[in-house]
Order: structure tokens, then sequence, then C-alpha cells
């Protein structure tokens, strides 16, 4: 009789069906082949927005879908090369660490197959498929939600350095007055920005307001920013203080203004003085862009600058990732995970 093939086609639904398997063998070849596929649809996924003119939506959902169909079999086959390894299904939990993960990989395809008794692990085992399951339930959900970390300082008070925030990325229709999520050039980062102006509008900056179609907005007094002079978020951004040069750890005051554009919608923004970025000649913004400002119109580059001198300029309607709804998390501190920057009283704050 003759017997099994020592090496089988490529068959995706083979490797499905395997993967749900967690008891059985996958080798080294068959590992890396299924390896090199999802790593590729993960680059895809992750860089397609990126690289690709025209990716729309439609495109980003056809390369997750396979990732979110494989995760928990890719988790299986993990635990079926332990398996053929001869190790333990506990060493799976390695790819939960950041540089672990990837010598793991790497032994996993490197090392040969072993004639050892396999091991169970049984309980260890049901709960990596399960948070595979978990992970594979919150790649689906990014195709409508997201999350998008603030690394700067121009969308105070209503973003600060340090949050997490979530982002509605279903089909909605961008108004004036939501606070956006965006991509500007190659950035992998995105840039958040409120929606001052739509295409086919003209609008300029006089005194640090918005004109829109000839038509100032107006501003009430809010009161003041008060926050200690010092490093915040990840990429340690010192705060700018409308009450000048202060030392660090003493109070930053700005003044907190209460805008109002012409159609009614108003937010709060922050106003450190006098500045060169409080005048921006009129524009008329093109259909299919958008013309957005920070709530802290002293600290950052915006659609008063081009993106050669560190602004947005025009922002294109199609690299608007998503309108941002609320803080999931927050931390002042250099690292998420050191408590003592944690801001618990910013979690669920809705954005406006």
């Amino acid at each position: 009789m003759a017997g099994r093939p020592l090496i089988q086609p490529l068959s995706p639904s083979r490797f499905l069906r395997d993967g749900l398997d967690w008891t059985g063998r996958t080798g080294g070849p068959a590992f890396a082949a299924l390896l090199l596929v999802l790593g590729g649809l993960w680059a895809l996924w992750r860089l397609g927005p990126l690289r690709f003119e025209g990716w729309t939506r439609w495109h980003e959902a056809m390369a997750a879908l396979p990732l979110v169909v494989f995760a928990v079999p890719a988790m299986g086959h993990v635990l079926r090369r332990l398996n053929d390894m001869g190790w333990r299904g506990w060493w799976a939990w390695g790819l939960a660490l950041p540089w672990a993960r990837w010598a793991l990989l790497a032994v996993l395809v490197a090392m040969p197959s072993s004639q050892r008794r396999r091991r169970t692990d049984s309980q260890w085992r049901l709960l990596g498929m399960g948070v595979a399951g978990m992970l594979a339930l919150v790649l689906a959900g990014s195709l409508v939600w997201t999350a998008a970390p603030v690394r700067t300082q121009a969308m105070k008070p209503a973003l600060l350095p340090g949050d997490l925030v979530l982002v509605r990325r279903g089909p909605l229709a961008v108004a004036r007055g939501d606070v956006v999520a965006f991509r500007v050039g190659e950035e992998t980062a995105p840039r958040f920005g409120r929606v001052i102006a739509l295409g086919g509008e003209r609008v300029a900056v006089e005194g640090g307001l918005p004109v829109i179609g000839g038509v100032a907005a107006t501003r009430a007094d809010a009161g003041f920013l008060s926050e200690t002079f010092g490093r915040q978020g990840p990429e340690g951004v010192m705060p700018i203080c409308g009450n000048g040069a202060v030392g660090l750890g003493a109070a930053c005051l700005t003044r907190r203004l209460r805008e109002v554009l012409p159609d009614g919608t108003a937010y709060d923004v922050l106003d450190a003085g006098a500045r060169p970025l409080d005048r921006a000649e009129e524009v008329a913004v093109p259909e299919g862009f958008l013309y957005v400002l920070g709530d802290h119109r002293d600290a950052g580059g915006d659609s008063r600058l081009a993106v050669t001198v560190g602004g947005t300029g025009f922002v294109a309607v199609e690299r608007v990732i998503g309108r941002v709804d609320m803080v999931l998390a927050s931390s002042e501190a250099r690292w998420p995970w050191d408590p003592r920057g944690w801001r618990p009283g910013r979690l669920g704050e809705v954005v406006r």
C-alpha cells in the first residue's frame, strides 16, 4: 500500500481544517508556507493604504477577511508545530511578547520534527485558541472601528498627548466640526484635526478665528486650561503655555475659549497669545478635500501650512480614516503602562 506523500500540495481548505485540530502535527515547511501567506496578507492590510493609489475600504476588507478567517486555525498550526517538535503548548504564549515572538517563529520554522511523545496541555491550548478567537473578532471589528494614539498637542483640549482614541470608520459623511483622524503622505501614524471647511468653500483665518465664506466665527471666554509644565505622552511633548516661559513642574496656563462657527457648531479652543499662524490667507477648498484646524491654534501644523513645512495642507476625503468618538485610555507618561501617568478621568470621555 502506498504511503502518504511527504509533501502535499498547498491547500487553504486543508490548512483551515487541520488548524482546527490543534492536537495534530504540522511540519516546518508547511508552517513556513502558512506564515509566508499570513505575513503577506498582514503587510498588504497594513501598508495598502500607504503604498497603493486608489486603495479603498473594499480592498482593505479583502486583505483583512482572510486574516480573520485564519486567525484561530493559525494558532492551531502553532500548537501543531509545537507538537511536531515535541514541545509543550505553553511555549505558544511567547507570541504575546514583542521581541520573543520573532525568535519563536524562527524556531518554529527551522526546528526539525521530533518523534518524542507529544504533550497535550489541553487547558492552555484551549485558552490560547480562545485568545486567537478574540483577536479575530478585534480584527474584524477594525473594519468599522479602530484605535489610534494621539502623539501631539495640536488638538488640545479635546485630545491630549498620550490619549488612545476610538475612531469610527464605518461609511459616514464628514461634517463641519467633526474631529477626524487622517493620514498625511507616507506617515504611518495618523494625525487629528477638526473639520472647518468643506470642498467648494472659501476659508481664511483672521486673528486666530476661522472665516468661512466671509463670515467669521465668534469666541467667548471659557476660563483657562491648567496643566503641569513637563513632558507629556510617548513623544515627550512640552506644552505651549499662555503665561510665558515657566519651569519644569510649574503651572502652565492657557486661555480656553468657546468658538462658534457661522453654522452654530461650537467647541473649545486654546489661545496662547499672538502668533504668526493667527492669520492665513483666504483659499478655496477643492472638491473632495477638507480644511482642518487644530483646536490648539498655536501648537500645530494643520491646513494653514503645506505638508512640506510640517502642516497638512488640504486633506483629501479619501485619506480620512474616520471620526473620533471617544477616549479609550489616557496616559501622560513616556510608557503607557506606567501607572504614575494614567489619567483615569478621561476614560470613556466623548470627543466633541
